[in-house]
């Protein structure tokens, strides 16, 4: 199978109508992304002149809320190429729940960005929740600001209890100015012992020193491993819209580590990975 051929999974992008959110959101697009601006955009890395081997995971957007018909409506146009990350709250039914599995949802966001009441995520309606994704295979995606994931981390680790979810951490984790002497590495060498812990290599223009992200990603896959890197595109990169985001975008795909060499570190980063964690019939 040539590289052309191969396949690659965006495990990080957002789709919206023009001028949507929530009453309170903090943004508002004043543009739409759709599922054609997202197949044109990250269809075009490594010269693919068409999407056939391009998947990708919907990520609900923080200022839909839990409006989640713009990811379900994205999931039901492309059923076999694309999972979905939702935003549910704990007063979701079951029946809600099943109809997000079927539909291709495989975790729930916790976008904890500038949010002062995240603590909720430790009371008791958020751990009956977090029970019962468990039950489903789902995951716990989590973003903070940067350099508070530390101490969000720990809580939802502690939150999780002996609920076998695993935890995604958006766009490298937000370490802050400390670097890869943030605190976060350090509480996720505790959290990987206990459930699995995987890192979305992702928007480098979010962090503290965007231009740092080498030494972030390499820092995390000397903790987390190869097996537990993703690639996303972070499309249409809200509040940071550009044409050097594309160029970005092309550069973490093509990462492969700090020696350089890491064939095997590509394959898992741009598709190997996200097949397992998202359940995509790729080829092995």
């Amino acid at each position: 199978m040539s590289r052309r051929a191969l396949p690659l999974v965006d495990t990080h992008f957002h789709v919206f109508d023009t001028g949507a959110a929530t009453a309170s959101a903090r943004y508002r697009p004043a543009y739409a992304a759709g599922l054609d601006d997202w197949q044109a955009a990250v269809g075009s890395l490594d010269g693919r002149g068409d999407q056939g081997d391009l998947y990708g995971v919907v990520v609900q957007t923080s200022f839909l809320g839990t409006d989640n018909t713009a990811l379900l409506a994205a999931l039901k146009t492309l059923p076999g190429r694309l999972r979905g990350v939702a935003v549910v709250d704990p007063a979701i039914t079951d029946a809600q729940l099943t109809a997000l599995q079927a539909a291709g949802v495989r975790g729930i966001r916790l976008n904890l960005y500038g949010d002062p009441e995240w603590q909720r995520i430790a009371t008791a309606p958020w751990r009956a929740l977090f029970h019962r994704i468990a039950a489903l295979g789902w995951h716990v995606e989590l973003h903070t600001g940067n350099g508070q994931g530390a101490m969000v981390l720990a809580q939802l680790d502690a939150a999780l209890g002996a609920a076998g979810v695993p935890v995604v951490l958006d766009h490298f984790g937000r370490p802050g100015t400390a670097g890869i002497a943030d605190p976060i590495f350090d509480v996720a060498m505790v959290v990987r012992a206990r459930r699995q812990l995987w890192v979305k290599i992702s928007a480098p223009y979010r962090l503290a020193s965007p231009h740092d992200w080498p030494l972030l990603a390499q820092r995390w896959r000397d903790i987390v491993g190869d097996d537990r890197l993703l690639w996303g595109s972070d499309w249409p990169w809200t509040n940071h819209e550009g044409p050097q985001r594309l160029d970005e975008c092309r550069e973490l795909a093509a990462w492969r580590g700090q020696d350089g060499d890491g064939a095997a570190l590509s394959a898992a980063l741009r598709w190997r990975n996200a097949a397992a964690l998202y359940g995509f019939a790729l080829p092995a």
